[in-house]
């Protein structure tokens, strides 16, 4: 027997309000990386609802959504709960955070306009403002747009899932010393700049090294603050792969890819 839907729904939510969805999302993803939800804590649906300004309709396919992103657990006869800190899931996040957004930049480097460039060039101003004025908020927003214009060339498919992995490893980094202390904020600004420089040179061997080897410094970084005792060699495996590759000078075609 299915279901019965939840008396704070109306009878047409079966045709669940894209919109509340997308609202319900980016709003409880938002609270969950900037940790206003504790890692572990319990989630009551109807309490979430109201906070949101949602039915539980939407809400319950923004959970949905979240825990195909790692952000929510779901749990048998019981109510779903933010997902704890786990030092295994922070290495592997940024694992495939290195290989996937390497590969990604080596593929977009060469295809980036001078437009695309240009906006890349505003962000870094942004970081560096924001930074300065220790607007943490606004330095986080130039710093995701940043990221995403370096890999803006590599295809949809793959865009999508370096999105889903930054906001996991975001939140950990949020949880660590990175997130908390405003001189750590520009710690990786000329690590941003030989990036953008590799890029505007159209090298995507180089621009592959040094973004793998700025991830890899951030993720030690915040497994050093988190868990000093976890096992880090998966990043550092992904990154000797990135590294080695580039080090045994690998030629991409340079014919533009289909993707």
């Amino acid at each position: 027997m299915p279901p019965q839907a939840d008396s704070a729904d109306s009878p047409d939510d079966a045709a669940v309000d894209r919109d509340a969805v997308t609202v319900a999302l980016e709003e409880l993803r938002s609270l969950i990386v900037l940790g206003e939800l504790a890692p572990g804590s319990e989630l009551s649906q109807v309490g979430l609802a109201r906070r949101l300004g949602v039915s539980t309709t939407p809400l319950r396919e923004a959970l949905r959504q979240l825990e195909a992103e790692g952000l929510i657990e779901s749990r048998r006869n019981r109510s779903p709960r933010i997902a704890p800190f786990d030092p295994e899931d922070l290495v592997s996040v940024y694992s495939q955070r290195v290989l996937l957004e390497a590969f990604a930049i080596a593929v977009s480097s060469r295809l980036l306009e001078a437009a695309d460039l240009a906006a890349l060039d505003q962000r870094l101003v942004a970081m560096h403002e924001h930074g300065s004025a220790s607007d943490f908020a606004r330095w986080e927003e130039a710093h995701l747009a940043f990221h995403a214009g370096l890999v803006a060339r590599s295809g949809t498919q793959l865009r999508g899932q370096l999105a889903t992995l930054t906001v996991r490893s975001d939140r950990y980094r949020r949880m660590s010393v990175l997130g908390q202390h405003p001189s750590a904020w520009s710690i990786g600004e000329a690590e941003h700049q030989a990036i953008l420089e590799a890029c505007r040179q159209a090298n995507p061997t180089e621009a592959a090294t040094l973004l793998a080897r700025h991830l890899s410094r951030s993720a030690l970084t915040v497994l050093a603050h988190l868990a000093p005792d976890a096992d880090t060699g998966g990043i550092r495996l992904a990154l000797e792969i990135v590294t080695g590759w580039a080090a045994g000078g690998s030629k991409i075609d340079s014919r533009r890819p289909t993707l």
